[in-house]
């Protein structure tokens, strides 16, 4: 009898259902504290081992430019519980609006938005923040591994006026996700955009590079442009490309530092730059084969023997949020794990070498660009096969 049982036990359990794969915890849901949209999320890992994890709360998903805030919930267990959301900085007493969202319709009168968070691990281990006000101003402040002990916000939208020369822009913004800290110098480097806001709501024409300090955020500088409009005249530097924006950097362990591009180009992949210094000399854009382009911001981090690149890798929606694995440097992406099957945008992702930390933006309310929530998920560097 127990002979009999065996093979039939076996065949059961081979016709069962596998467990349903841990769902990603939500951070940032729709209606948290009255916002009624959250996006543009991103993710840092302090020296201690803190996760910080952001995210831009929008009160109007229908005018989602105007009254907009960053929030930011700290883990010290890698992603087992959270801490409560709490205000990154408070909106400068003296903001206006920027005139060119109330002309393009994208923004409501009286309102005021801060966007476009980018945040930086320090080896120190603190956390240096940018985030942008109106699209017209850029603030820096920083905190200690927990967010707290914020110092007092320092504008420096000056260094985005040495861009004027090349671009008159109306509109300006840090790129979303987390900026890098070169090894071997210690400068501080995060993804810019720069736009004459003349086209759409005033996002394009664009051009992207990077803003740097050297000396752990007291000042900042321009960088080189990456890339820029085919339509925009006047830049002296940069390759050209279909409506670049928002882009994701990494630094590979050959120290090369690399800058990968959304874009509305016809060939649907990705563009890549690369640089010595994350400021200056900036190869030609590369399209990736690898890498499809569903126009949406990405993101970068750096493991144990290689980079991993995540976006939603399809070039019509986005969905399917894949996370890539290059062991040398960039060229070849051989490896893959799909973090979400389903509808995802944004993302950002952070690591202690074997873990990777990710943050996206999942579901859709009603379309693949307006998320439901914000979530967390981790997964090892084995995933990728």
């Amino acid at each position: 009898m127990k002979r009999l049982l065996q093979p039939l036990f076996a065949a059961a359990l081979l016709l069962a259902p596998l467990a349903p794969a841990q769902d990603p915890t939500v951070l940032f849901n729709h209606g948290d504290k009255d916002y009624g949209m959250y996006r543009l999320p991103g993710i840092v890992r302090t020296t201690s081992g803190n996760l910080i994890a952001y995210a831009e709360g929008r009160k109007n998903p229908e005018m989602r430019w105007s009254d907009a805030m960053v929030f930011f919930r700290v883990s010290k267990d890698g992603g087992k519980t959270w801490s409560d959301a709490a205000e990154l900085a408070k909106k400068p007493a003296d903001a206006k609006q920027n005139p060119v969202l109330l002309d393009k319709g994208a923004a409501e009168a009286g309102q005021i938005g801060l966007h476009n968070v980018s945040a930086i691990a320090d080896k120190d281990g603190g956390v240096h923040w940018l985030y942008c006000v109106e699209f017209n101003r850029c603030f820096y402040l920083k905190t200690d591994d927990t967010g707290a002990a914020a110092s007092a916000p320092v504008e420096i939208t000056a260094t985005f006026d040495a861009f004027r020369p090349e671009v008159d822009w109306k509109l300006i913004a840090t790129s979303p996700g987390h900026g890098i800290q070169l090894k071997d110098t210690g400068r501080l480097v995060t993804p810019v955009w720069v736009s004459k806001g003349e086209m759409g709501i005033g996002m394009q024409p664009a051009a992207v590079s990077t803003i740097f300090s050297d000396d752990g955020g007291k000042t900042w500088k321009r960088g080189d442009i990456v890339a820029h409009e085919a339509t925009l005249e006047g830049t002296k530097t940069g390759s050209k490309m279909e409506l670049p924006g928002e882009a994701a950097i990494v630094q590979a362990g050959d120290g090369t530092v690399l800058i990968n591009v959304r874009n509305k180009g016809l060939q649907g992949k990705r563009g890549q730059a690369t640089s010595k210094d994350g400021a200056t000399g900036w190869s030609e854009i590369a399209y990736i084969d690898a890498l499809a382009e569903p126009i949406c911001h990405a993101s970068f981090t750096q493991v144990e023997g290689g980079i991993v690149f995540a976006n939603p890798a399809n070039m019509i929606m986005r969905k399917s949020l894949t996370a890539r694995l290059s062991a040398d440097n960039g060229k070849t992406w051989d490896k893959s794990f799909v973090i979400e099957e389903g509808v995802a945008g944004y993302s950002d992702m952070a690591s202690d070498g074997k873990t990777i930390y990710a943050v996206f933006e999942k579901g859709a309310n009603p379309s693949d660009r307006d998320p439901e929530a914000v979530v967390f998920k981790s997964f090892g560097l084995d995933a990728l096969k």
